[in-house]
Formats: C-alpha cells, sequence, structure tokens
C-alpha cells in the first residue's frame, strides 16, 4: 500500500522529449571529457538521470547517440564566411585568437574530437561528420579543379594547427608572433581555397 510520503519521493515522469534531452547533453559531456570508448551506456544514463533502457529505446545505440551528436558538432565558423579572396588570412586570424577551455561539463568540439579519434568505431563517424557538415560546404564554395580536395586540405591545416596550439600548447608557435604566423599560416590556407 502506498503512502503520501512514497508519492513525495517519486520523481516525476519524463517525457520522451525531456529524456532525450537529457541523454544528449550528458553524452555531449561525456564524450568530451573521456572519448566514445571510455564512455558506456548506463553512464550516460545515469548523468542524465534516466533509466539506461532509455537510451537504446531513443536513440537505437551508444553508436547512434554519437552519431547525431558528432554530425552537430562541426560547421563553417564566421572566419570561412564570405568572399574567398582574403579567406586564408580570416581563418588564420581566428586561430590565432585566445584559446577557448571549456569545463568538462561543457561540450568542446575540438575535445570531443580529439578524445573519439582512435576509436575503430567512432573515427569513421567522426570523418562522415566532418566531410558533411565541414569539407563539403567549404568546398561548395570554391570554384576549379578538385574542389573537395582543396577543401579537405585547407581543414587539415586548421586541425593540424589547432592540435598543434591549442592541444599541445606549442610553445613555439606562441614565440613566433601572430603576424608570422597568420602570414604563412594564411598563405597556406589560401593556396588550397584558389584554383
Amino acid at each position: 500500500m502506498s503512502t503520501s510520503v512514497d508519492n513525495e519521493r517519486r520523481t516525476p515522469r519524463l517525457s520522451a522529449a525531456e529524456s532525450r534531452a537529457r541523454i544528449l547533453a550528458a553524452a555531449r559531456a561525456a564524450f568530451t571529457r573521456a572519448g566514445y570508448d571510455a564512455v558506456g551506456v548506463r553512464e550516460i544514463a545515469a548523468a542524465a538521470g534516466v533509466d539506461p533502457a532509455m537510451v537504446p529505446r531513443l536513440f537505437g545505440s551508444k553508436e547512434a547517440l554519437f552519431t547525431i551528436i558528432a554530425d552537430d558538432a562541426f560547421g563553417l565558423e564566421p572566419a570561412f564566411e564570405g568572399p574567398i579572396e582574403g579567406m586564408g588570412e580570416r581563418v588564420a586570424r581566428h586561430l590565432m585568437g585566445p584559446i577557448a577551455h571549456s569545463d568538462a561539463e561543457d561540450f568542446d568540439e575540438f575535445a570531443f574530437l580529439l578524445r573519439s579519434i582512435g576509436s575503430p568505431t567512432a573515427a569513421p563517424i567522426l570523418s562522415a561528420a566532418l566531410h558533411a557538415t565541414f569539407i563539403r560546404p567549404l568546398s561548395e564554395q570554391l570554384t576549379g579543379p578538385a574542389v573537395e580536395a582543396r577543401a579537405a586540405l585547407a581543414t587539415a591545416y586548421v586541425m593540424g594547427f589547432a592540435v598543434l596550439r591549442a592541444g599541445l600548447g606549442s610553445p613555439s608557435m606562441e614565440s613566433a608572433g601572430e603576424e608570422v604566423i597568420v602570414d604563412r599560416l594564411g598563405s597556406a590556407i589560401q593556396a588550397c581555397l584558389t584554383p
């Protein structure tokens, strides 16, 4: 027989939309903090405050959940908007901006990518998402031959620089001086963008 005390202790039942939103937020934070292979469905569910059965019920699998997050993780930033002429310099200046470090609770696209890229399951998902939401849209702005390959090369410069500067904290990069880096990196990126 239930009592009024029992009823007060029960947590309100969440709607599917609320459960889905909580699971996505918890998964973003967990994958950012630890990467795909180190995070389990039970951990995500506990952080979301939902029954572990809700994750496969709402998303199908951890892989499908990761795919949804990866598909929303990447996109062209404002530095990639505008005319192709001068884009290399705009992007290089953007990359030389302040390095944002987020809390483990926040979603950080860079950490999300780096912490899961070594996973045989996550790497193809990340590649597909990066190509669909970053490389292909960038290639659509380009003219001339091999636009997607050139967009991928420009992306490689951006990602490599970000890893060296923000991920590894290269003292050589920091001591080189902003104008030197903007000139050299901007020229390399621009060479990929211009036919």
